[in-house]
């Protein structure tokens, strides 16, 4: 089967914002959450503004690898994108967005939705907290900290004439070489993103198939190995979306129509700010390990943290590399994601309540440890209707001696931790789904998995946790633990980023 890009949609790549299916590409990043207090002011403010768009992204991409190919010089990459509240919306006039029906996550707002996220209360956020204030974000991205004032300098200011005050902020920055693009607990991140259906040009599709050595088409539906190709309705309104009862994944489902018509080529966008222990996660992984029964496998503090997440340090899946990390198959390298769950089906190499396996089960079946192919290709159907375009990255500083040493996290500025941030068109159906039924939940995959040891969220201060039996691949030497949680939700809001014709047209 070959790949015929004409048969998907042509994205208006002038149109939509940068961030959303390329992503703006960064070192440093800051999210300046704003109120709109003048809004004649705001409008004119934006119908000036220089948005990043995908098409600008696309050209970063594109000399960023020309960069590669004859050093690892940065180069400037100023981005600038924004998004706004359901409130933020209205006050700036797309009054409809109140009676739209299938958005009522992002009209109550996140701290709305704490009963259905098991989320702390709102009252103990340190960062966006419920206010009617909150109107929207800029988001602004550079290679260093001097561009991204620099994009803020010459895009933003000043804000009292532009119709708009900063009443808070979060800045992330990635960690610093040997460790760039891995979070604070070391483990690289955002390795399995999703593959993208549709043109950037009339015969350029955005994620073309694979191709064997002769050039002709092998894995159509894969953008790279074991990264499947999705319909881009999962991430943009006005596009066709994943087919949930389809019998396998690349059936086209129905077209994802915007709410309203305002919402056309954008997104709903889930910023959570989540603070990681990770002094105290490093002590209580090598103390876990320590304290293993012998009846079961045993696992030094390296394997039986990758358990829990799912990889090793390097993004090497466990599947991949059952007792000890393979960096040939880490983060980067060509086959990251050439796995499935299949061949693991008890978990005896990657627990059922590992991160990377609460999170995108992939062709796992929901309590069925031996289940026909059919049934096999619809979970991965269904599996796929929940994925999201992830746009996080890291704040705070670097964990210090002191902090090693001790298993004590500092308080004050040494908060550290991730900014998730990703793109859906259904907050209900994509995020919020993922967390609550996914990661929250002690029975998925299958009974008694245990509840996601690095996002999950529970009331108890401890979480059911089975691990694996690498080693024996005895069922019986799965280790059974309590682990505290060491990410804490700190606060989060749920946004919309329109085309950038949409802001145009206010």
């Amino acid at each position: 089967m070959s790949h015929d890009a004409s048969l998907e949609p042509l994205f208006p790549i002038a149109d939509i914002q940068g961030d959303i299916l390329v992503g703006l590409p960064k070192r440093h990043e800051h999210l300046m959450f704003f109120e709109v207090i003048d809004v004649p002011a705001f409008k004119e403010f934006l119908e000036r503004l220089d948005i990043t768009s995908m098409q600008d992204c696309l050209r970063f991409r594109d000399e960023i690898a020309a960069q590669k190919q004859v050093g690892n010089a940065l180069i400037p990459t100023p981005g600038l994108n924004i998004a706004f509240t359901a409130a933020g919306l209205v006050r700036i006039g797309v009054s409809q967005v109140s009676g739209a029906t299938g958005i009522d996550a992002f009209k109550g707002g996140m701290a709305s939705r704490q009963a259905v996220l098991n989320d702390p209360p709102a009252s103990s956020w340190r960062s966006l907290r419920p206010s009617k204030r909150l109107h929207g974000v800029f988001i602004v991205t550079g290679a260093t900290h001097a561009e991204v004032a620099n994009v803020m300098s010459l895009r933003l200011a000043p804000p009292g004439a532009n119709g708009w005050r900063l009443i808070d902020e979060e800045v992330g920055q990635v960690r610093p070489e040997p460790v760039l693009g891995h979070e604070h607990f070391g483990y690289a991140d955002g390795v399995s993103q999703p593959g993208i259906r549709g043109r950037i040009a009339e015969t350029v599709a955005l994620n073309p198939g694979l191709k064997d050595s002769n050039g002709q088409d092998s894995e159509p539906d894969q953008a790279a190995p074991g990264q499947d190709v999705l319909w881009p309705g999962e991430f943009v309104f006005g596009y066709p979306a994943q087919n949930p009862g389809a019998a396998s994944f690349p059936e086209k489902g129905p077209e994802r129509t915007p709410p309203i018509p305002f919402m056309l080529n954008g997104s709903f966008l889930v910023i959570r700010r989540l603070a990681q222990l990770v002094p105290e996660f490093n002590a209580s992984v090598r103390k876990a390990s320590q304290s293993l029964p012998a009846s079961s496998d045993q696992a030094d503090p390296d394997l039986l943290g990758a358990q829990l997440v799912g990889r090793w340090k390097s993004g090497a899946a466990l599947i991949q590399a059952p007792t000890r990390d393979n960096r040939a198959l880490g983060d980067n390298t060509p086959d990251a994601n050439k796995f499935e769950f299949g061949d693991d089906r008890e978990g005896l190499i990657c627990p059922w309540a590992a991160h990377i396996r609460k999170t995108y089960p992939r062709d796992d079946v929901r309590h069925d440890t031996s289940p026909p192919q059919a049934d096999v290709d619809r979970a991965e159907a269904f599996t796929q209707t929940h994925r999201m375009l992830r746009r996080g990255i890291a704040f705070g500083p670097e964990l210090t001696e002191e902090e090693a040493l001790s298993g004590i996290s500092n308080g004050g500025d040494h908060t550290r931790g991730l900014l998730f941030k990703c793109y859906v068109t259904s907050i209900e159906g994509q995020f919020e789904f993922v967390q609550q039924q996914w990661s929250n939940a002690a029975d998925f995959s299958q009974e008694e998995s245990g509840i996601d040891p690095i996002i999950g969220q529970s009331p108890s201060a401890v979480r059911p946790f089975r691990g694996a039996a690498p080693i024996s691949r005895n069922v019986a030497r799965k280790p059974d633990l309590t682990l505290r949680s060491f990410v804490r939700m700190e606060g989060g809001e749920y946004f919309f980023a329109p085309s950038i014709l949409a802001l145009r047209s206010l």
